[in-house]
């Protein structure tokens, strides 16, 4: 009996070690199959491109330092207004440089085609059309500023949606798992850049009315900083490739005629919002002629 039954465990040991030898096996076929992914192959994709244009490289990374340092300014002013401050600084300073370096790209290195007062009039309103200037202006404006929500949140959505792009062409090769995740919300971003337009452009009018508030509440600091950002805002509106402040100011006004009109609505405050309107108009630039 005791022959017997070592007989059967020698015979189950052998079978699962059969088991094991096969399941090993396959495993290291499977090993073999799979493309073996190297990290060193995307570094060097990301460095190739980044050298390809050194000048674009810079301004996008400096909008990536904008957009992390957006983020790090709206979770640290909950519980450490020192890093939030911080934070906020190092933003707008590198809004400002990206601005800058853009600017440079649209106008490029050519002047006034003479010196004459008409060509460089001519060449200065070209420059001060430009978004990117625009930009600068808001940067400046708000350099040293304390810290506010609504004014560090333009440049940061402004920033991330403006890099996706670069950020997307440059993982292009990248297949490491967590580019791969990167890029997906890379994606996501490219997707709904409408709708962060739209927001910043939102954004970008409610400015107004806060700095004004900050002034008469000793907050803003200058006087300067609301009449800098009102010359910024008409900028904006008379913008020739964005047109979302345009479409912002007037969806506005259609929006609050309407709730103004409606019945539960008193003549008094009807009265007073249609006046506001109507001085709100009144500040506006000239109408916008689209050029070709």
């Amino acid at each position: 009996w005791y022959q017997r039954r070592v007989r059967k465990f020698q015979t189950f040991q052998h079978y699962f070690k059969r088991i094991n030898l096969s399941m090993e096996g396959t495993q290291t076929q499977t090993e073999q199959e799979q493309p073996t992914h190297n990290s060193s192959n995307d570094m060097a994709s990301i460095k190739a491109y980044l050298f390809q244009d050194p000048k674009t490289s810079l301004m996008n990374l400096a909008r990536v330092f904008v957009a992390v340092n957006g983020l790090l300014f709206g979770i640290t002013s909950f519980f450490n207004q020192a890093m939030a401050y911080a934070a906020f600084n190092r933003l707008i300073v590198a809004f400002g440089f990206a601005s800058l370096l853009r600017l440079s790209q649209r106008i490029g290195s050519t002047g006034p085609t003479d010196m004459s007062w008409a060509s460089i009039k001519q060449y200065l309103m070209s420059t001060v059309l430009e978004d990117s200037a625009h930009y600068v202006l808001f940067a400046f404006n708000f350099s040293g500023y304390k810290p506010t929500t609504i004014v560090g949140m333009v440049p940061t959505l402004y920033c991330i949606m403006q890099s996706s792009s670069f950020l997307l062409n440059m993982l292009k090769d990248c297949n490491g798992s967590t580019w791969v995740s990167l890029k997906g919300q890379l994606g996501k971003v490219k997707e709904n850049q409408q709708k962060l337009l739209r927001v910043v452009a939102s954004g970008e009018i409610f400015i107004m009315p806060l700095v004004i508030l900050q002034l008469f509440t000793g907050q803003s600091g200058s006087i300067l900083t609301p009449l800098v950002y009102y010359q910024f805002l008409m900028l904006r509106y008379m913008s020739r490739r964005n047109p979302y402040v345009r479409n912002a100011f007037t969806e506005l006004r259609m929006a609050t005629v309407q709730l103004v009109y409606k019945p539960a609505c008193p003549g008094i405050i009807r009265n007073i919002v249609m006046k506001v309107i109507a001085f709100i108009e009144r500040l506006s630039p000239m109408a916008y002629q689209q050029t070709s």
